[in-house]
Formats: structure tokens, C-alpha cells, sequence
């Protein structure tokens, strides 16, 4: 009897063990499960709120310019008859005012009609209509040159020779009819640095 009762007892103490071991391991495993998920879910909440955030944030600005610039435009014609503002012009639209401006068909007359009032008459006209453009003046070891640029909004900064309404290539230290394949001048018209003025 005295054994059954000790065996009795043993497998008591065996099976609370096992019972509180499970316990343990169960609370643990809960626990433990419990920790990690909220940890992940608030580490992945804030990095995938950053990304939707910054994605969202930068979709937002550039779709709310867009429709605030047109929408200003429209309103600003509307009004003054003039829009408000200049802007960029795409490549193709820079393309087709040089096509219907017809400053390249004035005649080039010394120290009366020059490259400034070729550059300063497309200036004038391509502004007339809403359109930005720069006067680039190029300056020479004895002389200068002046021409116009367009920043276009899908191939970037143009260079114009608007007395032809060329594209062209401006570089320091180059010489500017060379760079271009125009007829050499009878000035040294080496670039040695040029201002784009807006």
C-alpha cells in the first residue's frame, strides 16, 4: 500500500510537472507570439505608412501643381487675357514657335540689326505668348555673341542661333562657329564664358 500510495504521488508530481511545463510553454509561446506580432505589425505599419505616405505625397504635389498651374492659367486668360505666368515649353512646342516665328527672316544688317535684336526679338515674341526664354550672351577674347535658350521641359536647356533658328552647341574654350559648322568669323570667337539670363 505504502508503495502504491508513493507511486501515486510520483506520477502526481510527474504529471503536474508535464501539466506545468505545457502551461509554461503554452503562456510563453502566447507570450512570446503576442510580443513579435505586435512589434511586427507596429514596425510594418510605420515603414508601410512611410512608403504609402511619401509615394502618396509625391503623386499628390506633382498631379495638384499640374491641375493648380492650368487651372491659374485658364483663369488668369480668362481675366487679363494674358495668363500669368511664363512657362517651359516642351521640346515639340519650342519646335513649332520657332517654325511660325519668322525673326530669322530679317536681314542681318552691320551695326544696325545684329545678333542682340535677333535674340531680344524672339525673346520678345516667344514671352508674347506665354512662352520662357533666355538670352544667352557668349562672351569672346575680343568680341561677344549673342542667342537664345529654351529650358525644355522633356529634353532640358536648348541652345538657339536665332538668326537660322539652328540648334546649337555652346562650350568654354571651344570656338563657336567651329562647334556648330558655321563659316569661321573674322573674330576669334573662341567661348570664354557665356551667362544664361533668364
Amino acid at each position: 500500500m505504502e508503495g502504491w500510495k508513493r507511486g501515486f504521488a510520483t506520477l502526481f508530481i510527474f504529471i503536474a510537472i508535464v501539466l506545468l511545463c505545457g502551461a509554461t510553454g503554452y503562456v510563453g509561446s502566447n507570450y512570446g507570439r503576442s510580443i513579435g506580432f505586435s512589434e511586427g505589425f507596429s514596425e510594418g505599419t510605420q515603414a508601410g505608412n512611410k512608403t504609402s505616405y511619401d509615394e502618396g505625397h509625391k503623386d499628390g504635389q506633382e498631379e495638384g501643381y499640374q491641375a493648380g498651374y492650368n487651372s491659374g492659367y485658364e483663369i488668369g486668360l480668362r481675366e487679363t487675357g494674358e495668363g500669368f505666368d511664363l512657362h517651359n515649353p516642351t521640346y515639340q512646342e519650342m519646335k513649332e514657335f520657332l517654325a511660325q516665328d519668322k525673326t530669322d527672316s530679317n536681314e542681318f544688317i552691320e551695326d544696325s540689326y545684329v545678333c542682340t535684336d535677333f535674340s531680344a526679338a524672339v525673346n520678345n515674341n516667344a514671352e508674347a505668348i506665354g512662352i520662357r526664354c533666355a538670352i544667352v550672351y557668349m562672351i569672346y577674347p575680343e568680341a561677344g555673341h549673342t542667342i537664345v535658350a529654351f529650358n525644355t521641359v522633356d529634353k532640358g536647356l536648348i541652345y538657339i542661333e536665332p538668326q537660322f533658328d539652328h540648334e546649337v552647341k555652346i562650350e568654354v574654350g571651344k570656338d563657336y562657329a567651329a562647334l556648330n559648322g558655321y563659316s569661321p568669323p573674322n573674330v576669334d570667337d573662341q567661348i570664354q564664358r557665356f551667362l544664361v539670363i533668364w
